[in-house]
């Protein structure tokens, strides 16, 4: 038995691989699920509760308090049933839209659990991970293993993947054991708050998912009308009637930054070359992506806490994804830099004495996640606004040739604009930041 464990205890390097790689493998065995049975509206379904569940089930976990020690593994173990439902997808669809839940509640609640571990970890018990080289290489071999699978069965990629993660489970269960004292009491959320935050993301998401995939745009204009309404309700909420919060204005700002540069990356730069460079552009930036993430800690050593560094990175970063030429290079430095600017952000928010330490970072998380939303929103906007104005190819042909991974030559002026003006939001929103955090001191009481 003691062998065994010791052998778990040397493969530290896949918990790291697999817990950021749930975000991004189940999207690639559930689009190839949608793609094969004809692009039909339930076999879609699968994809759209993950990538909902994903976004919006840090929103409810906030009622109950869970250790995140105890949350880590039952994030596992709800992926591993998410791949047990997914074995029987052939059967009936219903079992991927279980799957499809199973595996975003699994990838929603994962990576924060286990950052959080991983700091307790390290602060704690003086925990050292592994080598990120042999992070590399098994990211390297179990995404082409993933990626042949998905080409040959479905079953047996639900299968590969469901190994894995019990594989994972094995390597965490070795961790050492640590107690923390808590001193700061838990918030009282409010659950009408909670829930609202939880439909209105669920719903969000759903919807202009739904619409880049099927090139239904019917409800994107309602459904902006009906954001705006409710984000200046919640902005009177937020500064006239709750007085708790536990992040100033801009804190949560540069965590919410953070989640709108992810999603930036993983959905508009894919639609942008998918639709520049066919459907193989797809498997190239979620690449660069996985890549960066697993090589940025090595580079973040390097500059820590050197802020200028980041907003440099950023700048570089946006001005290459500004060419076609340099587009990938920007898109793999923009998620180094965005890699780095997160683990800082972790560091800031797990020292900062304004909530219970086990639940610091899945409180940044959660606003990240809300970036992501932000982001969604004001892609599709942009999309909207171009699209109607410049009247060379509708929105709805864009979303068409982005869904059938086709090449449409038309869009791609559209597109251009679509990234200038995006590219320059980021950036404006860049300069009011930093600006900010130099009047402000953040992260400190």
């Amino acid at each position: 038995m003691e062998n065994i464990k010791k052998r778990f205890e040397s493969l530290q390097f896949i918990p790291f691989v697999l817990v950021n790689g749930m975000n991004l493998f189940p999207i690639f065995i559930l689009v190839h699920v949608f793609l094969q049975h004809n692009r039909e509206f339930s076999y879609l379904l699968p994809l759209l509760f993950f990538y909902c569940f994903k976004t919006t089930i840090l929103f409810l976990i906030r009622l109950k308090t869970l250790p995140m020690k105890k949350l880590l593994p039952v994030s596992i173990v709800v992926g591993i049933l998410g791949c047990v439902f997914g074995l029987f997808i052939n059967q009936s669809i219903i079992f991927g839209w279980i799957a499809g839940s199973l595996l975003g509640i699994c990838s929603g609640l994962l990576f924060p659990s286990y950052t959080t571990v991983m700091f307790h970890e390290r602060s704690l018990n003086e925990f050292k991970g592994s080598s990120q080289l042999y992070s590399l290489g098994y990211g390297l071999v179990f995404s082409a293993a993933l990626f042949k699978l998905i080409d040959v069965s479905m079953v047996e990629t639900f299968l590969f993947l469901g190994l894995n993660l019990i594989l994972l489970y094995s390597v965490i269960s070795t961790y050492p054991d640590y107690t923390i004292d808590e001193t700061i009491p838990y918030p009282n959320y409010s659950t009408i708050e909670t829930l609202v935050l939880f439909f209105v993301g669920f719903f969000t998401v759903f919807i202009i998912k739904g619409d880049k995939k099927l090139g239904v745009t019917n409800f994107l204009i309602s459904l902006m009308l009906i954001m705006l309404v409710l984000l200046v309700i919640y902005f009177v909420y937020y500064k006239k009637i709750t007085r708790q919060r536990q992040f100033r204005p801009l804190e949560s700002a540069l965590m919410i930054y953070k989640g709108m540069l992810t999603n930036f990356i993983l959905v508009f730069c894919t639609l942008y070359q998918m639709i520049n460079h066919g459907k193989s552009s797809l498997m190239i930036v979620y690449s660069l992506y996985l890549t960066s993430i697993i090589i940025s800690p090595m580079i973040g050593k390097k500059i820590k806490n050197k802020q200028h560094v980041i907003v440099y990175g950023l700048v570089i970063s946006f001005l290459l994804l500004s060419t076609h030429q340099l587009f990938y290079i920007g898109v793999f430095t923009l998620s180094i830099t965005t890699s780095i600017y997160n683990q800082q952000l972790n560091q800031a928010v797990y020292q900062y004495l304004v909530l219970p330490r086990d639940f610091r970072l899945i409180a940044k998380y959660r606003l990240g996640n809300i970036g992501s939303i932000v982001h969604q929103l004001i892609m599709m906007a942009v999309l909207l606004i171009v699209t109607n104005t410049s009247h060379k190819v509708s929105l709805n042909n864009i979303l068409h040739s982005y869904s059938f991974k086709e090449i449409d030559t038309k869009a791609i002026e559209v597109l251009d604009v679509s990234k200038y003006s995006i590219l320059l939001i980021f950036i404006v929103i860049l300069v009011f930041l930093y600006r900010g955090q130099k009047k402000e001191a953040i992260f400190s009481k």
